[in-house]
């Protein structure tokens, strides 16, 4: 019995020895072998996911790439300083006291704008670190580099002054280009992702959304510090930044846009009384984009699915009325049907189709360059009545209408196709040819009928003609750089050729010719005392919304006369019948914000 007792206890001895030689084995397989493996379902290896559990974190920067005007100012993911506040080490968090009106904790108070006992109660409760809300509490607040050189000196436990990457810097208004990201939202009950990454709202068409395959982070930079089981940091440990390590991303993104002038003209829109429409402003040179405004603003957080806030109208199509005449009178010109001293007479009535001209009191004689200053409908009806659809469809296409005109590329950044204006809209001339319905071509001639055009067409349209009819692509995108700083592509401009030719150059010549006409002479006449020579073409367009008359407002043209530098087209949509012409008014005031910011 004892022999057997005995053979029991050393039988338990050698499987307990066993099971701690397991033990041991797997506890050394998981310190030297797994250690640097990646968890499953996670980024971090087995060693780094051990003391991330002892680590409190938040996060600087996603990682996204930023996006900048033409001049490198920041239009997304501009880097401020903030209040980045830890736990406080339990040593002293228990001892500190301040009863002094002029401690670093009252000052740092004022710094940030609310009470002392404010401060002191979200301080002593943190758990987590916390970067310092602004007033909205979207982002954390930004300090002034004055603001943040002091509260460094204060030299306050748990407390330090850390670079933060925001996105937006909450002044922007309506940029429909740029689009917006919110945050990410977790699940309800769930921890929030520390990743900090934000995701395209659905519906806001923009840059932020075409961009995404180049904008996409490849890791984010947290600030961090260690703490114990009760979320208190650790006597004596540092907060340190942690950065992904990889200098070529994010990638930074240059546009074309000039992010002080897109502000200028975005208070003069809203100035103006506008309510609904759009102000494009192209370089005349390289038809670059400068601005593009679009209306109504929006507020990012609060959007409507039905009102469709974030839809760019620069690139929407509206009926453009008599700025259409520009087309109708290249198609004329081209196909020889007229002459520039060829004599009309009108009435004020064109009896043959019901249209009226001058409230109906008539223009008398007058001819083809006359009629196109003061935009007389019948002189352009009776060129309509000459004219083919195909001819008329044709000349519009050569111009830049009734198509796609953007800069676009293939096989760009690893990308199919580049477009960062997807949203674009085509217009239409005709919505089927009607070569023999001359009624049809009569109410298209005149811009009305099947005929959109959007803001961004016709201020190309412009830069069409002063190129001598070549279409040029209007780029907003025109390099992407390493982080580094090191370029990864430039983005050249390039053409828009249709397959319907082009206009002579002579016509091109002829028709800008005209457009100073209609400010010297004709219907923009207010426009005589800009700060710069202009000249342009106005128009008018009839239309229903829900079934009730409005209008469409446009004026389109360039300035200085002599030596072109911007084309503009200004759309007020939607407005009340006999309303005051707000488009040619705006146009006026855009023209000298212009010669303002360029110092002449």
């Amino acid at each position: 019995m004892r022999n057997f007792s005995r053979k029991r206890i050393i039988g338990g001895f050698f499987i307990l020895s066993a099971v701690l030689a397991v033990l041991i084995l797997r506890l050394a397989w998981l310190q030297l072998v797994m250690k640097d493996q990646t968890v499953p379902g996670a980024r971090y290896s087995l060693a780094k996911m051990a003391e991330i559990q002892s680590e409190r974190e938040t996060i600087l920067d996603s990682g996204r790439g930023r996006l900048y005007d033409r001049n490198g100012e920041p239009l997304a993911g501009e880097t401020v300083w903030t209040a980045a506040f830890f736990p406080q080490e339990e040593v002293k968090k228990a001892s500190v006291q301040e009863g002094s009106q002029s401690g670093p904790l009252h000052r740092l108070a004022v710094i940030l704008g609310v009470s002392y006992k404010e401060l002191q109660d979200r301080r002593s409760a943190l758990k987590e670190p916390l970067l310092w809300p602004s007033q909205s509490a979207e982002t954390p607040m930004a300090l002034t580099p004055a603001q943040a050189e002091e509260v460094t000196a204060l030299r306050i436990d748990g407390v330090s002054v850390l670079p933060f990457a925001r996105r937006y810097d909450g002044k922007s208004t309506g940029r429909q280009w740029l689009g917006y990201l919110s945050e990410a939202v977790a699940p309800s009950g769930s921890k929030a992702s520390p990743s900090g990454l934000r995701i395209p709202l659905t519906g806001t068409d923009g840059l932020e959304k075409t961009l995404e395959p180049l904008l996409r982070g490849v890791g984010h930079t947290e600030a961090y510090a260690q703490v114990d089981a009760r979320g208190n940091r650790l006597p004596g440990s540092p907060i340190k930044v942690r950065v992904p390590g990889n200098p070529y991303y994010p990638l930074s993104l240059y546009t074309t846009i000039d992010k002080k002038l897109q502000e200028g003209i975005e208070k003069l829109a809203v100035k103006s009384g506008m309510k609904e429409g759009a102000v494009v402003v192209l370089d005349t040179q390289t038809g670059d984009i400068e601005a593009m405004v679009s209306l109504p603003f929006y507020n990012p957080e609060q959007i409507s699915p039905q009102s469709g806030e974030w839809n760019n109208r620069a690139l929407q199509a509206a009926i453009p009325g008599s700025i259409f005449k520009i087309v109708t009178a290249a198609a004329a010109l081209e196909a020889g049907v007229t002459d520039p001293e060829e004599k009309f007479y009108c009435s004020g009535q064109y009896e043959k189709y019901g249209l009226t001209c001058l409230k109906g009191i008539g223009h008398g004689p007058l001819t083809l360059a006359q009629g196109f200053a003061v935009s007389c409908n019948t002189v352009f009806a009776e060129l309509a009545e000459r004219l083919s659809g195909v001819q008329l469809q044709s000349a519009a296409l050569a111009l830049g209408l009734g198509r796609d005109i953007s800069w676009q590329a293939e096989q760009t950044l690893g990308l199919p196709l580049l477009k960062p204006l997807a949203g674009e809209q085509p217009g239409t001339i005709f919505m089927s040819l009607l070569p023999d319905d001359s009624g049809a071509r009569v109410q298209t001639a005149i811009g009305q009928r099947d005929v959109k055009v959007t803001p961004l067409q016709a201020a190309n349209l412009i830069v069409t003609l002063l190129h001598g009819g070549e279409v040029r692509a209007p780029r907003i995108l025109q390099k992407v750089s390493f982080a580094n700083g090191q370029i990864l592509k430039q983005l050249p401009g390039h053409l828009a050729p249709s397959l319907a030719g082009r206009i002579s150059a002579a016509t091109a010549h002829q028709l800008l010719t005209w457009m100073r006409k209609v400010v010297t002479e004709g219907t923009g006449s207010r426009l005589q005392h800009t700060h710069w020579p202009v000249a342009g073409k106005s128009g008018t367009a009839q239309t229903l919304v829900k079934g009730v008359p409005r209008n469409n407002q446009w004026f389109i043209g360039y300035g200085p006369v002599d030596h072109p530098r911007y084309a503009v087209s200004v759309a007020v949509e939607n407005v009340v019948p006999g309303s005051p012409h707000t488009a040619t008014k705006l146009f006026g005031q855009v023209l000298d914000l212009l010669s303002e910011s360029s110092g002449a």
